[in-house]
């Protein structure tokens, strides 16, 4: 590889020297770019078609020592593409309506129209599925980091006010062990993931597989890590990169897959929330008394 050359530019100039298998690793990898950083070259050799040896030559045609050093060097530049993409886009996109009249209202049209979006390709039927897990399983557990932490966050906040066994998961933390331990098939995992997809939620997934839980992928791609791992996902995908113009739809469609589980028992729900209420006013009125 050239010292300015990205990975896809590198492939890209290599692939009429490459063989006609080394070609399909190419091809493969060159539209699932993601998939590399997270998974074994094993792995992207069975889903190109040929051998963990062929992806390990395909490796060498390029110039790299290996499969880690392929691994490394995508992850840069997705993590690169990341810094771009998403700030730099975010101001982009929104610099052009600065200049018209009402641009507050402009900006909020579109995110209106991404949620329109986000609703019209949800699955009816992955969508009660969800809602009914969210009710009936014992123990929720929530993963979301990087881009994804903030609406993971906000998930865990509100499911934690209308029903127990709530824990949004820490990846720097014992938690991720016991969790390993106690999730079983009375668990429904959420799983948000969106793009530079960090690996710890994936790697977690990868690990659960096993146990029988349902796992909820919430995500922007098709082809996003997750989907590998979910039973049940859902696409929040959007034209721009950024992962900041993707919040607003997100938290509608978090708000959209609460509103399910509540309509599962709208009594035990507005028990709950009477509860809530209760205690909170009680609290409060003994705080400043």
């Amino acid at each position: 590889m050239g010292d300015n050359q990205t990975i896809q530019q590198a492939i890209q100039h290599k692939y009429q020297e490459l063989s006609k298998s080394q070609q399909k690793v190419a091809s493969f990898i060159l539209k699932n770019l993601q998939t590399v950083g997270v998974h074994s070259a094993a792995y992207v050799g069975e889903k190109s078609g040929v051998s963990e040896t062929t992806v390990i030559r395909f490796c060498y045609a390029l110039g790299l020592s290996g499969y880690a050093e392929l691994q490394r060097e995508v992850t840069m530049h997705l993590f690169n593409e990341g810094n771009t993409s998403s700030l730099q886009n975010y101001l982009q996109s929104k610099q052009a309506l600065f200049e018209t009249p009402r641009f507050y209202e402009k900006t909020m049209e579109k995110d209106a129209t991404r949620i329109l979006n986000v609703a019209k390709n949800i699955s009816e039927e992955d969508f009660n599925r969800a809602s009914m897990l969210l009710h009936t399983k014992k123990k929720i557990y929530i993963a979301g980091n990087g881009s994804s932490h903030l609406a993971a966050q906000w998930l865990y906040f509100t499911l934690n006010m209308l029903r127990p066994n709530v824990v949004l998961l820490d990846f720097e933390t014992s938690e991720i062990i016991r969790a390993l331990q106690e999730i079983d098939q009375d668990s429904v995992v959420i799983i948000l993931s969106f793009h530079r997809y960090a690996k710890e939620p994936i790697q977690f997934a990868a690990e659960i597989q096993e146990k029988n839980c349902e796992i909820i992928g919430i995500t922007d791609c098709e082809i996003s890590p997750i989907t590998q791992y979910a039973t049940i996902t859902f696409v929040n995908e959007q034209q721009e990169m950024s992962t900041i113009d993707a919040m607003p739809a997100l938290i509608s469609f978090l708000n959209t897959l609460i509103a399910g589980m509540t309509a599962q028992n709208h009594d035990y729900y507005e028990n709950q929330r009477v509860k809530y209420d209760n205690f909170q006013n009680s609290f409060l009125a003994n705080r400043w008394s």
